[in-house]
């Protein structure tokens, strides 16, 4: 007996040490966010349904100083992507709903674009259909006072011409599909999303202090107010806004324990419904979507990873379980400029075991001889931003036109590298007819094609001066020239610098394109990746 006494302390006294290691290695990650002053974040690490750290820093509200908590309501961001996607499931599950429904079943007045848009395609952002938030910022749309819904959202994809790619071909995050979501959702169960969640899901969960904003006015209760820094301190924002299906959700550490046992697979009854998130649709040219329905499926250090960020005014949100490890991590931030996603992955490292990654005699091979393949120009398609691979000492680095160092990367196939320093972040250079890189952060990917750049005195800036009108926008776009440079100005946007990129087009260094035919009558307006080739015409 005295035996077993001392074998069992000797257990309790590892696990105590164990804990007690992790929560300092953590507590050295989030150093610089130990600050009680400003706005701050909560973070959450579960492990085998356990919570074995938990910890608030900052303030959720200044004007009253009110620390944040497990218990903050925090605005969850794209994280609702999943909840929205989970609506859908309990729908097929009723028999009400199915993937492969047309969605002018539901939205007759849709465009017909001459390929069926399904759900399926919604929920894994390969429906073609332009993103709202970026074609909003492209029409000079006033977040700060003009009032906009899920209708609207609606109405501007009706407006849209041409979508970005074909139903099914390629990922491309769209904030539109999820919003076209909930309004699908709520025509079938004739109730708006939030009550429907809260019915099907929240609730069975006991999920009791999560909810979809479907209305202003609401009180929220332990509410956390995000914030932007500036030189003169905090600002906040009031908004003016009711579009949900993407966003717009609020929810608390505490809950999301919960969410985070479903995507691990730990909750019998909602195993269907793990499964079906999970799901990845096999594209055309035989690889698996990395979106999958409402969670992006990537592997990290040789671990399969679900995972969802967020990014809002005042905050950004991190998601990320690696179920054969029953190990989920939550980060909820009311601070815009704390970026909670880099943060996940340190605290991983920290937490996952090492696995010996064999490099076969083929990456070998390329490492030695090949390297030199990969390097050159490479332009975003659908954007400005460039990318620069370089080789230096037998090393393939990346530098972006945003970035201001070459970052260093490691082959892991023979085509395909990741980040030396951050295995999150992968470059698979194999080369389609569409495309010669992708470049994806967690599994949303970017798309490159090699380009050959072009000098600004190569070109002839006042042949592109005048006003250009697009009927999908609703906007005139003037070009003018001041001081040697390309000038733009829209609504609400004035004396833009452009600079030049390729043959005839422009950029704003900010993952903007604007592409001038031939004989400068016509501007196609690309951004961000996810818009493509909206149509100006010279007035």
């Amino acid at each position: 007996m005295t035996y077993l006494l001392r074998l069992a302390f000797l257990l309790l006294t590892i696990t105590v040490t164990a804990q007690t290691n992790i929560e300092q290695k953590i507590d050295t990650i989030l150093s610089s966010y130990r600050l009680d002053n400003q706005p701050g974040l909560s973070v959450r690490v579960v492990k085998n349904s356990k919570v074995i750290y938990s910890k608030s820093f900052g303030v959720s509200n200044l004007d009253y100083g009110i620390k944040n908590s497990d218990s903050t309501t925090y605005s969850i961001a794209s994280i609702s992507k999943q909840f929205t996607a989970s609506a859908v499931w309990s729908l097929i599950d009723q028999g009400n709903l199915s993937l492969e429904d047309d969605i002018r079943k539901f939205f007759p007045e849709f465009p017909d674009y001459g390929n069926v848009i399904r759900i399926k395609h919604l929920l894994n952002h390969t429906s073609g259909i332009r993103s709202y938030h970026t074609l909003m910022y492209l029409s000079g749309f006033d977040y700060e006072s003009v009032y906009y819904d899920n209708q609207m959202v609606f109405n501007l994809a009706c407006k849209q011409q041409n979508l970005n790619n074909l139903p099914g071909e390629k990922v491309l995050y769209s904030n539109t599909g999820y919003n076209i979501l909930a309004l699908i959702v709520e025509k079938v169960s004739k109730t708006n999303l939030d009550v429907f969640l809260k019915t099907h899901i929240f609730k069975p969960l006991g999920m009791d202090n999560t909810f979809v904003r479907v209305s202003h006015g609401k009180t929220i209760k332990n509410k956390a107010i995000g914030y932007q820094k500036r030189k003169d301190g905090f600002i906040y924002n009031v908004t003016n806004q009711i579009s949900y299906g993407a966003g717009s959700m609020g929810s608390t550490l505490i809950d999301m324990t919960k969410w985070i046992e479903v995507l691990n697979g730990k909750r019998p009854e909602f195993i269907e419904l793990t499964t079906f998130l999970k799901t990845q649709e096999l594209l055309p040219d035989s690889s698996l979507a990395k979106y999958a329905r409402g969670v992006m499926v990537d592997t990290y250090r040789g671990y399969k990873t679900i995972s969802h960020s967020g990014y809002g005014f005042g905050g950004q949100t991190q998601l990320i379980t690696v179920p054969e490890e029953d190990l989920g991590i939550v980060i909820f931030t009311n601070l815009q400029s704390i970026n909670s996603t880099p943060i996940s992955y340190k605290i991983l490292d920290e937490l996952l075991a090492k696995k010996e990654v064999k490099t076969s005699p083929e990456i070998k091979s390329v490492i030695k001889h090949n390297l030199s393949q990969f390097v050159g120009d490479y332009k975003e398609i659908n954007s400005d931003m460039t990318m620069f691979i370089s080789m230096e000492n037998n090393t393939l680095k990346a530098k972006s036109s945003f970035g201001t160092q070459k970052i260093p990367l490691t082959a892991f196939s023979s085509n395909q590298f990741f980040r030396t320093n951050n295995q999150s972040v992968k470059y698979d250079f194999t080369k389609t007819q569409k495309q010669d890189l992708v470049i994806s952060f967690g599994g949303t990917p970017f798309y490159f094609k090699r380009a050959k750049l072009i000098k600004k005195k190569a070109i002839n800036i006042k042949d592109f001066i005048g006003n250009f009108y697009s009927k999908e926008l609703d906007v005139t776009y003037t070009f003018s020239v001041n001081n040697g440079k390309l000038i733009l100005s829209y609504k609400n946007n004035k004396d833009i610098p452009l600079t030049a990129v390729q043959l005839n087009a422009f950029g704003n260094n900010n993952r903007t394109l604007y592409q001038f035919n031939n004989t400068k009558t016509k501007m196609y307006l690309s951004c961000d990746g996810t818009v493509s080739s909206i149509e100006f015409m010279k007035q």
